[in-house]
């Protein structure tokens, strides 16, 4: 018996079996593949990754491109023009021509300069209508007269202070109601300092125009007054009992009767000026229209 080596089965192995596979080189084999998978599917990811970014680039670019350079959402106050896409020249900035309106008269100007208060002074331009109606209380105009004798219708006291003054023209007119009557009285003068110390130095007083429907007041006394003045206007009421009776005491009707003629002198005079400087301003209007 010999030992010699031959090719027969190796030491240890079972009869039957061929030589045993290298376990490690195997294990190594498999290493590797799964190396090479995993490298792979990380390859892929990294491929779809940079492909949605590509995707998502050209988007942004193409959007950048469409919107002229603007953020996504900004238009720059700009609407969208023909096809949606948005404008990108500004509007331009309304443009006007320069005007400069000539500066409107006031009322007060015209009542206060005789070289500007040229409308007609008489009793039918200052007393217009057959009533007088002052806070809802209504009275009816009996009487008129008037002209450029300031001492006809006032005492000889108030018609001397009207002459001093250079009073031009005087026009009375008379209202009845609630068993009352007044007399109203408007003085015209050259200047509003004139009116003005018209009416400081006043003294009683005018007297009540009894003529036509009027009746017969205040020729016993007991009648109440007014005075004042505006522009070159001074202004003066006579009151009293429609019956003649001397009327006293206050809150009368008499009282209220000659508080209600200074009031509508004072607003008759007020609309004289604005009626002038509506014309006024009416004539500047329509020259400007002309020249332009």
């Amino acid at each position: 018996m010999s030992f010699g080596q031959g090719a027969g089965p190796g030491w240890g192995q079972q009869p039957g079996q061929q030589g045993a596979p290298d376990w490690g080189a195997l294990a190594a084999e498999a290493e590797k593949k799964r190396g090479r998978k995993r490298l792979l599917v990380v390859g892929g990811s990294v491929l779809a990754t940079l492909a949605v970014g590509t995707v998502v680039a050209l988007a942004i670019v193409q959007q950048d491109s469409g919107s002229g350079g603007q953020a996504a959402g900004d238009t720059g106050g700009q609407s969208g023009g023909p096809g949606g896409e948005a404008s990108t020249t500004p509007a331009p900035d309304p443009t006007f021509e320069e005007t400069t309106l000539p500066p409107l008269p006031k009322p007060r100007e015209f009542i206060s300069d005789a070289d500007k208060d040229l409308a007609p002074f008489t009793a039918e331009e200052l007393y217009p209508g057959d009533t007088m109606t002052v806070d809802g209380r209504e009275y009816t105009k009996t009487a008129t007269d008037g002209g450029e004798d300031c001492t006809a219708g006032v005492t000889d006291e108030l018609g001397a202070v009207l002459t001093e003054h250079g009073c031009a023209a005087l026009l009375r007119a008379t209202f009845t109601g609630d068993g009352t009557a007044v007399t109203v009285g408007v003085a015209q003068f050259p200047t509003e300092e004139d009116a003005q110390a018209a009416s400081a130095a006043y003294v009683r007083n005018l007297l009540p125009l009894t003529a036509g429907d009027s009746p017969e007041f205040c020729q016993r006394g007991g009648c109440r007054t007014t005075t004042n003045q505006v522009g070159r206007y001074t202004y003066f009421t006579i009151a009293g009992n429609g019956d003649g009776t001397p009327d006293s005491g206050d809150g009368t009707p008499a009282q209220q009767a000659a508080r209600d003629g200074n009031d509508h002198a004072f607003a008759r005079i007020i609309q004289r000026g604005e009626a002038q400087a509506s014309a006024s301003a009416s004539a500047l209007v329509e020259e400007r229209r002309n020249n332009s």
